[in-house]
């Protein structure tokens, strides 16, 4: 069982988290264009992020590693037009109007395949949303097993972004978590260019 599993019934009673995915969900907000999106949550967890957008979705899809975090976010449904499944992205449909990933790039290896793939799942012109931790010292997490960034400089993920085609439409620091010490939260929006 993974940490998440282990994790996913008390994930939502952690009031940080909440409140992190709140700021999150309003800025992506902030950032788009107004309209209705197909949405893809890479890293859905418990849905925290995704539940925040329904006013500007037509549907969500949620894809998670972890069983018991899918598990939990269909809890929250009561429409198969947003649903959470354990899959890999591969197999997922590529028509997708908005991509987010909330908290999620920091536990993957390697960047530059995951934004290729990412951009597969786009329909022309959509949108990908990332936050995630700013730069920091490792002690975010008590425990870096499956940590593979400790955060990011957003400006060379932005360039990580531009080198496949995506044009950055917004960023911004949307939040701070007090922890031992604060730490900032990031978000950018790319839009793909064709």
């Amino acid at each position: 069982m993974s940490s998440f599993d282990a994790r996913a019934q008390e994930w939502d009673k952690n009031q940080r988290r909440r409140q992190t995915a709140q700021k999150v969900a309003s800025a992506i907000q902030e950032c788009l264009p107004k309209g209705r999106y197909d949405i893809l949550d890479f890293g859905c967890g418990t849905g925290l992020v995704s539940f925040e957008l329904v006013d500007i979705a037509k549907s969500i899809m949620g894809v998670d590693t972890s069983a018991k975090m899918v598990e939990e976010f269909n809890k929250k449904s009561d429409t198969p037009h947003i649903k959470a499944y354990q899959t890999r992205l591969e197999d997922l449909p590529n028509s997708f109007d908005l991509i987010l990933s909330s908290m999620t790039f920091h536990h993957i290896k390697n960047i530059d395949t995951l934004i290729q793939n990412l951009a597969k799942k786009l329909r022309p012109k959509g949108f990908i949303c990332v936050a995630d931790l700013v730069r920091e010292d490792g002690s975010f997490h008590s425990d870096t097993t499956g940590v593979y960034h400790f955060g990011f400089d957003p400006n060379k993920l932005s360039q990580s972004f531009e080198k496949y085609g995506f044009i950055l439409r917004c960023s911004k620091i949307v939040h701070t978590i007090q922890k031992h010490k604060a730490f900032d939260i990031f978000l950018l929006c790319f839009q793909k260019e064709s």
